[in-house]
């Protein structure tokens, strides 16, 4: 595992198959595994499963895991059953999480290669979509940041081999490369979102964006400080202006052989670490604002897939990047900036900073690439995690189809969205005193405010959403799908939108 990623295969069950310890995803019922799911394969593991697991207890709950340690003569260190619940065909998001409790057990217990008898899933899983849900769950719940790690705390699995007594057609292999890719890209997001602020600095990240862009076969351009100010890129410039590091625009763009479209335009967010500038946060909150970079990359992370998948689409990532900090030459409350469409903004609040880099992220992008689409996602307001907490991204949109198809990509992916409305009302609360708009609406509506403060720079009549992820962009606790830290939530959402609709 040199990369440190959990190494998934496909093959025959077969009674030559040897691996560290055998996982057996069951249908359970009564808090019991199925004895004659376990009978058909006990031929193939060469052990009497049926036996063995009889005493089976405690898989009520999806995830629960009932594991045995065998004597030397077996051809297995350990055999565990795993439930999916009592369901006869279980949700996705369910069988990501079992699969990612599965892949937590083995490191407890020190597992490097795993086997997954995986008929329970294939035969529940004829368009791949519940055997992808395990593929995703593992290498989400095995995901560990180890960059500056000398020692790891914890190993989990280098490999997973998914067997079945059944041959996998064409179309399962198919949505397992598909899941195999969604995973290690959202992996990838993490670990650009996990990486430190001394690092992944706008500089650095612009840096570690054209690597992969090059890598994969991208096009990448890096708009530098003397760039953005030809092109009157004053908001992103006045955000980064305190720091050292000068602010950055990523440019990347993939294009599928056989697309002849108009672009998807992906916008994402990504302040590199934010003080909060004059309007200053609390300390307490000051180590995670490294995170403030995950819309953007989630974008970068998607094109990533997007390029892997080889997908028959014109996709197109801008991500502003900046540092927001405070020094003599910091922007101030009170500023007015001149937009790179002409708009003047009064700085109200220093901290709403991820509005103002997108406003000219989005001038730019629609000046240069006539998107036929154009999505922004943000970790924009706490006013959004307030309103729909970890378990839901706010959806704003002037597009009804556009937004309808965003939400039916969250559902199958599991990065689910609530739209949330943009009436002309809200429009006061950012009416400009000396200016023609200010940058907060202050707190009622906030995250409302902030969309319709991202609809100003929207010209004509392009379809557009914001997806703000400021509320699941992160979690404070480790679970089935991985540690505390980065989620790489959006990842998975953009590469079905951009697999369906490109």
């Amino acid at each position: 595992m040199a990369d440190g990623r959990l190494q998934i295969r496909l093959r025959r069950l077969t009674r030559d198959v040897r691996a560290d310890a055998l996982l057996i995803p069951v249908r359970a019922k009564d808090g019991r595994a199925d004895r004659a799911e376990l009978r058909e394969l006990e031929p193939l593991v060469g052990e009497r499963l049926a036996e063995l697991c009889d005493g089976s207890r405690g898989l009520s709950e999806v995830g629960a895991i009932d594991g045995h340690l065998l004597a030397a003569r077996h051809r297995w260190k350990r055999i565990a059953l795993v439930s999916l619940g009592s369901a006869a065909r279980p949700m996705p998001d369910q069988v990501r999480r079992a699969a990612g409790t599965a892949v937590q057990w083995c490191a407890r217990h020190q597992v490097r290669h795993a086997l997954v008898a995986c008929d329970a899933l294939s035969r529940r899983s004829h368009d791949g979509g519940v055997l992808a849900a395990w593929i995703e769950g593992a290498a989400l719940g095995g995901y560990r940041y180890v960059r500056f790690k000398n020692r790891p705390n914890s190993r989990p699995p280098e490999r997973m081999t998914l067997a079945s007594r059944r041959a996998t057609s064409v179309r399962l292999r198919a949505a397992v490369e598909r899941a195999v890719c969604a995973a290690d890209s959202v992996n990838l997001a993490r670990d650009l979102g996990h990486d430190p602020p001394n690092v992944a600095h706008p500089e650095g990240f612009a840096r570690r964006a054209a690597g992969l862009a090059r890598r994969y076969g991208l096009r990448c351009r890096v708009l530098g400080e003397r760039q953005l100010a030809e092109r009157k890129m004053n908001a992103l410039l006045a955000v980064g202006a305190g720091s050292v590091h000068r602010p950055r625009l990523i440019v990347i763009e993939y294009r599928g052989r056989r697309s002849r479209r108009r672009p998807i335009v992906l916008i994402g967010k990504a302040v590199t670490h934010d003080s909060g500038g004059y309007s200053i946060k609390p300390a307490a909150s000051m180590p995670d604002m490294k995170y403030d970079k995950c819309g953007g990359t989630a974008v970068l992370a998607a094109l990533v897939a997007a390029a892997r998948l080889k997908l028959p689409a014109h996709v197109v990532g801008v991500i502003p990047t900046a540092e927001n900090l405070i020094s003599g030459h910091a922007y101030r409350n009170g500023d007015i900036l001149r937009a790179m469409n002409g708009k003047t903004i009064e700085v109200v609040n220093t901290d709403a900073e991820g509005r103002l880099i997108l406003a000219d992220a989005m001038t730019y992008a629609q000046r240069t690439f006539r998107p036929a689409v154009m999505v922004d996602i943000a970790t924009l307001t706490a006013a959004c995690s307030v309103a729909l907490g970890a378990h839901a991204a706010g959806l704003f949109s002037n597009d009804d189809a556009l937004a309808d198809a965003l939400l039916a990509c969250g559902r199958r992916t599991g990065d689910r969205c609530w739209r949330l409305p943009l009436w002309d009302e809200y429009r006061a609360q950012i009416e400009g005193g000396d200016a023609d708009i200010k940058n907060s609406g202050g707190q009622p509506a906030g995250a409302i405010t902030a969309a319709m403060f991202l609809r100003e720079f929207v010209e004509g009549d392009v379809p557009w959403a914001h997806v703000d992820i400021a509320g699941v962009a992160t979690t404070d606790r480790d679970d089935a799908l991985g540690p505390r830290g980065a989620t790489g939530f959006g990842v998975r959402l953009l590469i079905e939108y951009i697999r369906s609709h490109g």
